[in-house]
């Protein structure tokens, strides 16, 4: 549908701009796309400091719990609402804890939302931490 309101407006902001499936594709990189297309799990490049904190909450069994997440979670200043949304998408076993690899990726989509992104509804498959992929 923008694609066609795109040329509707001639000389509108977004001229020219086709949503296509391109790595140079208009907002190709960034937000909950940056890491699309690499070969490395994007939240890898963070995840040693993210593991650092992950420690500090006094994991048991390797997983913290929505509690001890929480304490973290809310340090961002985002709502409740939008942390929800967080736990939600990082939660990939739903379980209703949190191991190091989905804890990072929380911290992940913690970053893109204070960043000015919006969240995906659903976790695009280059989020998905690599020992959950099947």
């Amino acid at each position: 549908m923008i694609k066609h309101m795109v040329h509707l407006i001639p000389g509108g902001a977004f001229e020219g701009v086709e949503d296509q499936v391109s790595p140079f594709g208009y907002g190709r990189g960034e937000g909950v796309d940056a890491g699309h297309g690499d070969p490395e799990w994007i939240c890898s490049k963070e995840k040693p400091q993210y593991d650092t904190v992950f420690q500090s909450l006094n994991p048991i069994d390797g997983k913290v719990t929505g509690a001890a997440a929480k304490t973290e979670m809310v340090k961002s200043k985002l709502p409740n609402s939008v942390l929800g949304k967080i736990w939600k998408l990082s939660d990939i076993d739903k379980d209703g804890f949190l191991d190091e690899e989905e804890f990072a990726l929380a911290m992940h989509l913690i970053r893109v939302k204070i960043d000015g992104h919006d969240l995906p509804p659903e976790l695009p498959p280059h989020l998905v931490p690599p020992s959950k992929r099947n």
